[in-house]
C-alpha cells in the first residue's frame, strides 16, 4: 500500500511553559503601563485627586448652584458658565454664553477664561454623574480663582427644564 500524506519539513519553535508565561505577562504588564500612563495624561497626576485623598471642596454644597438659582443667575448674565464637556459635546449643544474648557485639555483654553480672578464663574458638564465640572472647579479654585461653583445636574438637566441652548 501506497501513503499518499506527505511529511511536512515546516518546524514549530519549542516554546517551553515558562517562555509564553513569561510572554503573556510581559504583555499584560505593557498594557498595564499604557492604561496608567493615559490616564494619568488624560487628568494629570494629582489635579483630580490621584495622589492626595482630600479635597478642599468635596461635600461642600456652598460651592454647588442648583435649580431655580442657576436659572435666574443665568439670566442675570453677571456669571461665565464655563463647559468642562468636549469641544464635539460643546458644539452639538451648551447654555448659551458658555465659554468651553474642555476637563482633558484645561491648559490650552484657560485664555479663554477672564484674568480677573474674583469673577465669578460656574462650571458644568453633562449630567449629574460626570465629575469634570467639579474637577475643573478645582482647577480654577487651584490656580487662584476666588468665586468658582459648579452646576451639578449640567447640560442634561438644563435641558430637562426646557431652558434655551446654543449651537455651533
Amino acid at each position: 500500500m501506497r501513503n499518499n500524506s506527505k511529511q511536512s519539513n515546516v518546524k514549530l519553535p519549542n516554546y517551553s511553559d515558562n517562555n509564553v508565561l513569561r510572554h503573556i505577562l510581559k504583555e499584560i504588564l505593557i498594557v498595564c503601563v499604557w492604561v496608567v500612563f493615559g490616564a494619568l495624561t488624560l487628568w494629570g497626576i494629582d489635579r483630580f485627586g490621584l495622589i492626595s485623598s482630600t479635597s478642599k471642596t468635596l461635600g461642600n454644597p456652598t460651592l454647588q448652584v442648583e435649580f431655580p438659582e442657576v436659572y435666574e443667575i443665568w439670566k442675570g448674565g453677571e456669571v461665565i458658565f464655563v463647559d468642562a464637556r468636549s469641544a464635539a459635546n460643546y458644539r452639538q449643544g451648551h447654555i448659551p454664553g458658555a465659554v468651553n474648557v474642555p476637563i482633558n485639555r484645561i491648559i490650552p483654553y484657560l485664555k479663554m477664561l477672564p484674568t480677573d480672578k474674583e469673577t465669578p464663574i460656574i462650571t458644568y458638564c453633562g449630567n449629574i454623574y460626570c465629575p469634570n465640572a467639579h474637577q475643573l472647579m478645582e482647577v480654577l479654585l487651584g490656580r487662584g480663582y476666588q468665586n468658582v461653583r459648579f452646576f451639578p445636574r449640567g447640560i442634561k438637566g438644563w435641558q430637562a427644564f426646557e431652558y434655551p441652548l446654543e449651537t455651533e
